[in-house]
């Protein structure tokens, strides 16, 4: 299995909203939003574009990511700068092949060449709030 990443094109948009609905459907709730959250959040000046990739196999899109500038604010107001990925999707029957994991490896580079900061203390933050969110959505 070849899998292929590019940049998304605007012609790919519909596809990769479906995709990211058929990813998502019914998988925390009935349903999903993750679709047009990411219809939504191309319009915003936070989107960044450069950063917007797909994964393909046989020309076929079955993956997503992009990315938003954001921030995070520690306990002291200090502002960090950073940069959020999401949604990141995998068609249903591709899931767990590791083309997500391809996806962010393959633009995880790029933000660092891109010049977008990258602070491992903000990372650390970031995956011990995500944490936080799965547990309260477990439990």
């Amino acid at each position: 299995m070849t899998i292929t990443i590019r940049q998304e094109v605007e012609n790919d948009h519909y596809k990769v909203e479906e995709l990211t609905r058929e990813a998502f459907w019914n998988l925390y709730k009935p349903g999903c939003d993750e679709h047009y959250l990411l219809h939504t959040l191309r319009s915003k000046p936070d989107f960044i574009q450069d950063l917007d990739y797909v994964a393909e196999i046989d020309e076929q899109i079955v993956g997503s990511i992009i990315y938003t500038r954001s921030y995070i604010v520690n306990e002291n107001n200090d502002i960090m700068k950073t940069v959020t990925f999401g949604p990141l999707c995998v068609h249903p029957k591709y899931q767990r092949s590791g083309i997500g994991t391809k996806l962010i490896e393959y633009t995880k580079d790029l933000v660092v060449k891109k010049g977008f900061p990258v602070k491992e203390k903000a990372y650390a933050y970031s995956q011990e709030l995500f944490s936080m969110m799965i547990r309260s959505f477990v439990e």
